[in-house]
């Protein structure tokens, strides 16, 4: 069985994207642990990073629905990579600059 122990998270992006959207970023110690006899075995495991788009149901904020979850070192291996993708995939979680004038 694996244990993970979520050692570190932070939100990212907070001052980039709407209301009610949250970029967190979570990074976890992981252990297998395992029976053997009447003793548990514990093996410490690679750690595991990860970036999810979390998103408030509509008008209360109780609960948070996942929108995507990266993980790093799978498909992008930098936060920078993973920032710049949500910009450019999920545009509409953004806030829109001002018009000018």
């Amino acid at each position: 069985m694996i244990v993970k122990d979520l050692v570190e998270t932070k939100e990212l992006l907070a001052e980039e994207t709407n209301e009610g959207i949250f970029v967190v970023y979570e990074r976890f110690e992981n252990t297998d642990c395992r029976y053997k006899g009447n003793m548990v075995e514990k093996l410490e495991c690679d750690p595991e990073e990860q970036i999810q788009i979390l998103q408030c149901d509509s008008t209360a904020c109780d609960s948070l629905t996942s929108v995507q979850t990266y993980r790093l070192g799978d498909d992008f291996s930098t936060i920078e990579e993973i920032e710049k993708d949500i910009r450019s995939n999920y545009a509409q979680y953004m806030q829109q600059p001002a018009p000018l004038g």
